[in-house]
């Protein structure tokens, strides 16, 4: 599997996005998520997308169907020791349907019916949601000239990770590494500039290129 999207709990409406365009990069689509009560801002690179997300209707993302998800947790509960980061898996073959992480299935209203998430069980709040898209395929965007070349999420704790984050860690270009705070760095392009952009405080990003 490889990486497709990572989303990162934002404010409201993500007023954040604006430092990424400020920044250079260019914002495509965004959609809402019907029944699951959360919308988003989009970046698009040339082989995986990054989601800046918030909740948009409490009622939706509290409901019984989303509750499990801890979305309402990661982006309006916040605290030092959640994240704010959830990543999405795809297969690289297509007959692989199946994530190699213990999973419960989420079957989200704005997906056809026999369409699922496979989200990763037992993950504390203090590492980034994992989940897979067996349905995902890479599209590889030759309009876009940003290809992201490796990514590390930091998480804020000190115990051992979770099983699911180990199996992450043994794919190339993605590291889940214990810190004293909740980070992302996304490499471009193999840093090939050795130049590097830091959004915090307002976003938990770091940008290599």
């Amino acid at each position: 599997m490889e990486v497709d999207h990572i989303f990162i709990c934002t404010k409201y409406k993500a007023p954040e996005a604006e430092l990424l365009k400020d920044f250079g990069l260019k914002e495509g689509t965004s959609n809402t998520h019907p029944g699951q009560g959360t919308s988003n801002r989009r970046f698009y690179f040339k082989n995986m997308m990054l989601e800046l997300l918030w909740v948009e209707d409490i009622t939706e993302v509290k409901n019984s169907r989303t509750e499990k998800m801890k979305l309402y947790e990661r982006c309006l509960v916040r605290t030092k020791e959640t994240s704010p980061f959830g990543i999405a898996f795809r297969p690289t073959i297509e007959e692989n349907e199946s994530a190699p992480f213990k999973t419960w299935d989420y079957k989200p209203l704005y997906l056809p019916d026999f369409l699922k998430i496979q989200v990763a069980e037992e993950i504390p709040l203090s590492e980034p949601m994992y989940f897979y898209l067996h349905f995902a395929k890479r599209e590889n965007n030759f309009s876009e000239i940003i290809e992201v070349t490796n990514i590390t999420i930091y998480t804020n704790r000190e115990d051992e990770l979770s099983d699911t984050a180990n199996i992450i860690n043994q794919l190339d270009n993605i590291n889940i590494v214990r810190g004293k705070e909740h980070l992302m760095q996304l490499e471009f392009d193999g840093g090939i500039r050795n130049q590097t952009k830091d959004f915090r405080p307002q976003l938990p990003l770091i940008i290599m290129w």
